[in-house]
């Protein structure tokens, strides 16, 4: 069969319609691959008699994919959508894309079967892993069996989706963990699927079986992609890379040998736990060209950490800090609040660890609760989210209170967060901003560095960035920064101010109900208004 898959444009490479292409061009199908940023010209593409639109994606896509599959039912040609977003939420999303089939799960061998049912006028319902409508609404077949053996997978088809164009337009300010170098070209490769284990605020799209490629394997697919793109960063997408010391230091001992035979420099990150981290760990990653991890850290309360199942300890996260630092590796890690656990209290306790180590450069965020996550599933019965596709479709911003705390302590602890940024996190004032540059001073080390091909943006920027010296993180932000960071107090007499009319509020609808006529015309007011 003919099909056109469609990637949805982002800055960050998607790495499962990639391996999907793969295995559809290992079966025989012809595939055309684009990636989608232009309507006009997806358009006219999709005119060009394909049996299918494939795209897919997470759930925070809903947009763009809704536009692909628009698009294609508008020129007539069927779709299939996989990805988070479909096994998420398999009707509800496949009914709102108008989907002819949603792909639940991994979707390499699904899609292969179901094209291949499909040319020999097999029963659909015989495949594993699908949503399809049938009789006016959608209907899911059998589960499918997670893949196990990762090695006989293809490898990614990233060359289809013009790769190397990708590559060469790559700035520094793309991500920030690209300022490594002026000139970044990163590889993503995936080294295992899922997770061994089940955080409440974490979705695991590929199952939650915890599956590994073999070092043959990966080693054998970066050997030929480094040298044939000239790649000098290897981002290891994996939810987590390693939680075997000794496969991780074969893995370093093979990465090392491999690139000191290359003329250029290659560096490499990954996502690791907290626990059982050591010294000779970090050292030999730093060794083999390791220069960031990002760490599941979340919060630094214990009844937090027990409540969102991560089964770490407070003293593992400040052990994983300052070994990590004292190997000059950079940190990726976010503390992030509103666990149903959390109170203003447990809010306090991660704010003051934060607050004795703003140099580590944690995030501070507000907690989301994805589609199947178990908090997800818990804010539904708890009415918190009303109408999952609203919800979706927005984009999950709402910040939910799934908290014990009144609305009034919730609104503290946003506000608390947004303060502790601005006051106490580093930040710096670039020394000269070029066309195509910017010189800083990194306000941990003082070291003085250029970052070529950095695009500045806007008036009020704020740029994330990490010193190549001392590799720690900070913000570079405009002179007016200064200004704004002395008027956080203002922040707090607002919380104050709103704080007391809250009560204020409260005392007089207490008063206005003892005396009903009062509080009948009251809400006759209020609803006219």
């Amino acid at each position: 069969m003919k099909l056109l898959l469609a990637m949805p444009y982002t800055t960050i490479y998607p790495v499962g319609i990639v391996y999907i292409s793969a295995a559809l061009k290992r079966a025989g199908h012809t595939v055309d691959c684009t990636v989608f940023n232009n309507h006009e010209a997806f358009a006219k593409q999709v005119e060009n008699g394909y049996d299918f639109v494939a795209t897919g994606g997470l759930t925070s896509e809903y947009g763009k994919l809704k536009h692909i599959t628009d698009i294609a039912r508008k020129a007539r040609t069927r779709t299939i959508v996989g990805g988070g977003i479909i096994t998420s939420e398999p009707e509800l999303m496949s009914q709102a894309l108008q989907v002819d089939y949603g792909v639940i799960g991994e979707g390499e061998e699904t899609i292969v079967e179901l094209l291949s049912c499909l040319e020999n006028n097999g029963a659909i319902s015989s495949v594993q892993g699908l949503c399809y409508p049938e009789q006016g609404e959608y209907r899911r077949t059998a589960s499918r069996k997670q893949i196990d053996n990762l090695d006989a997978m293809p490898w990614p088809d990233y060359e289809s989706f013009g790769f190397d164009g990708h590559l060469d337009t790559l700035k520094p300010t793309n991500q920030y963990s690209y300022d490594v170098f002026d000139n970044p070209r990163e590889y993503p490769i995936v080294a295992s699927r899922s997770c061994p284990f089940l955080c409440t605020f974490c979705y695991h799209p590929c199952g939650n079986k915890y599956r590994q490629r073999s070092l043959d394997s990966i080693m054998e697919e970066l050997k030929e992609r480094v040298p044939k793109h000239r790649i000098n960063i290897v981002g290891i997408y994996d939810e987590l890379f390693s939680n075997n010391k000794e496969r991780l230091y074969e893995f370093c001992r093979r990465f090392k040998e491999f690139t000191d035979t290359l003329s250029w420099p290659v560096k490499w990150g990954c996502q690791m736990r907290v626990g059982d981290l050591d010294d000779s760990q970090l050292e030999t990653m730093k060794d083999s060209g390791c220069y960031i991890v990002s760490y599941g850290f979340e919060s630094y309360s214990p009844d937090v950490l027990k409540s969102m199942k991560k089964y770490i300890k407070p003293e593992q996260i400040h052990t994983a800090i300052h070994k990590t630092m004292d190997h000059n590796i950079s940190i990726q890690g976010n503390f992030i609040f509103g666990d149903v656990a959390e109170t203003m209290d447990t809010v306090m306790e991660t704010l003051s660890f934060w607050k004795a180590h703003p140099e580590a450069g944690i995030r501070l965020v507000l907690i989301r609760a994805y589609p199947d996550s178990e908090l997800y599933q818990y804010c539904l019965r708890e009415g918190l989210i009303k109408d999952r596709l609203r919800y979706i479709k927005e984009g999950m911003v709402d910040c939910l209170n799934m908290t014990q705390m009144t609305k009034r302590e919730f609104n503290r602890m946003k506000t608390l967060l947004h303060l502790y940024a601005v006051k106490y996190s580093f930040y710096t004032t670039p020394l000269a901003i070029g066309p195509n540059s910017v010189t800083v001073q990194c306000p941990h080390c003082q070291e003085t560095i250029t970052y070529n091909n950095y695009w500045v943006r806007g008036v009020f920027y704020n740029h994330i960035m990490y010193c190549r010296h001392c590799r720690k993180r900070f913000s570079s932000v405009n002179r007016w920064h200064k200004y704004y960071a002395k008027c956080t107090p203002l922040i707090v007499v607002k919380y104050k101010i709103d704080d007391a009319l809250g009560k204020m509020k409260a005392k007089l609808i207490t008063k206005l109900k003892s005396y009903p006529l009062v509080w009948h015309l009251y809400h006759k007011f209020k609803r006219g208004a």
